[in-house]
């Protein structure tokens, strides 16, 4: 896959780990310091881990990080200053040290950089690209130097400029906010590359156009989760243009899931496949009234042959009994607002506890919102679902969608314990609990007895709302996204419309 970006003024770079290669020297400092610290304290320590490297002590302030690896252990020393000596037992003391070992491993081994970064950042310089590079570390200018590439960047904020302005630290986005400030390029212009889980928060925080992880090995999920739009292992895998007169926009280069159906079609001889559907878009072409969406014959036929073979449940955003009346299979498992309400064969049931409690609230909002958007703008239509309230714009004239939508935030700001969700043309309420397709996947593989190990969730959807679930399965599964929506996509493989889903799923039995 590749992805295609326009629009973009600026570009800024992580260095450790994006640009140069001294993650490994880091690791190595941090590594001598702790372990010889915890040494001191009793003789059957836990040594220091790359787990631990990449929890606690990666992306962050040198201070933040000793503090929060100490943290980790239940280990309390008193901060101190920065003005303490490497022997002192502070947080302080303890980060002078590990500043002091990283140097000596810089001055020994130098510091290495990525070929493809490089290049990619000449050749966006040589566009009109402007270049920006961040770093927690108060060596930056060193290490760039040493890299031989510090002429590169337009600015660089680093870990001096950071404490002589008083900058939080990831994840929290000052860092980068101060870098597009420098730039002179707004926020929704400009991209984030970052190699660390508290950097790509913190890009998501500062509210960023794109924000793009880079895992040069690995794998990827936990970084989705953290906010990046998008994870790629190299620079070859993505390409920017900046056409500055226009907003920015993106489109994936996708291979074709029926083009690569042998390659997808051989993972299934290891693992057997699970299968998951959004329902509209993806089983049924969208339409303009919802209860339009009639599942075809010649799918439903397609479907039943499936489930005879493999587990198949169906993920929608629909209320379940809505989508359990328009399919009408016992056979398959449904999962209704989104996952909230799931109900299967033999008795599988599941209502969250959670979002119960909101039910009251909704109650009262879906008549507010009948009375003051359906009532009054035509087309408009509300949608009650059990633990949800659909706001439908897709008959709506083109002037009054920014009414809709700047009502239906501000029902959402007035109720912490609401959060908003976006789809094709629609807007919806919801509980705001940490609940959505993906992980309604993974409760379904648990219930079900299904091990990652010997089986292989296969989603395929079409919607924004799916892409939770495409980022959740990203390294144990296979996404299809069928058809396109308007943000970034981590699926694997893209479908054309429905009918390019059929004629997969028709293959797929073929095969097995």
């Amino acid at each position: 896959m590749k992805l295609n970006i326009e629009g973009i003024e600026a570009a800024i770079f992580d260095m450790d780990g994006v640009i140069t290669q001294t993650a490994r020297q880091h690791e190595k400092a941090w590594k001598q310091v702790f372990d010889a610290f915890l040494n001191s304290k009793r003789k059957d320590f836990k040594s220091f881990s790359h787990n631990d490297y990449l929890s606690y002590v990666d992306g962050k302030p040198r201070y933040d990080g000793v503090a929060s690896f100490l943290k980790s252990r239940g280990i309390e020393v008193p901060y101190g200053k920065p003005s303490d000596s490497p022997d002192q037992e502070t947080i302080c003391g303890l980060g002078n040290k590990k500043n002091a070992h990283f140097l000596e491993i810089i001055e020994a081994e130098g510091a290495d950089v990525y070929p493809d970064t490089i290049a990619q950042i000449e050749e966006w310089k040589a566009k009109g690209l402007k270049i920006g590079v961040i770093s927690s570390s108060k060596n930056a200018r060193l290490i760039l130097e040493k890299a031989g590439v510090l002429n590169l960047f337009d600015t660089r904020v680093d870990g001096q400029v950071s404490e002589e302005l008083g900058l939080k630290g990831k994840p929290e986005p000052d860092i980068f906010i101060e870098a597009a400030n420098r730039l002179k390029s707004s926020i929704s212009k400009t991209i984030v590359f970052e190699d660390a889980e508290a950097g790509v928060k913190a890009g998501q925080t500062g509210g960023f156009q794109f924000v793009v992880g880079v895992k040069r090995s690995g794998g990827k999920a936990d970084m989705l989760r953290h906010g990046a739009h998008w994870v790629m292992s190299n620079f070859e895998e993505i390409s920017i243009s900046s056409k500055t007169e226009k907003e920015a926009s993106f489109y994936e280069e996708l291979p074709s899931a029926l083009d690569e159906k042998e390659h997808i079609f051989k993972q299934f001889q290891k693992r057997k496949p699970a299968l998951f559907f959004d329902y509209d878009g993806t089983l049924t072409p969208i339409v303009s009234q919802p209860e339009d969406a009639v599942l075809g014959e010649n799918m439903r036929q397609t479907i039943v042959q499936l489930a005879e073979k493999y587990p198949v449940a169906v993920v929608s955003g629909r209320d379940l009994r809505d989508i359990q009346q328009l399919v009408k299979l016992d056979t398959l498992i449904y999962a209704g607002s989104h996952g909230y309400h799931i109900e299967g064969p033999d008795n599988l049931y599941l209502e969250q506890k959670e979002a119960q409690a909101v039910l009251p609230l909704l109650d009262q909002l879906e008549q507010q919102l009948q009375n003051e958007l359906a009532g009054t703008i035509p087309g408009c239509k509300i949608d009650r679902k059990k633990f949800a309230i659909a706001v439908h714009y897709r008959n709506v004239d083109e002037p009054n969608v920014d009414t809709i939508k700047n009502k239906v935030q501000q029902v959402v700001d007035a109720h912490e314990n609401l959060k908003l969700g976006t789809g094709k043309r629609i807007l919806e309420i919801k509980p705001a609990i940490d609940w959505h397709k993906g992980k309604a996947v993974y409760w379904l593989l648990d219930k079900l007895n299904l091990s990652v190990d010997n089986t292989i969730p296969v989603y395929f959807g079409d919607d924004v709302t799916d892409e939770d679930a495409f980022r959740d399965i990203i390294d144990d599964g296979v996404s299809i996204l069928v058809g396109k929506h308007d943000q970034p996509t981590v699926a694997h493989f893209r479908l054309k419309d429905v009918d390019e889903l059929e004629q997969f799923l028709n293959q797929l039995l073929q095969q097995s």
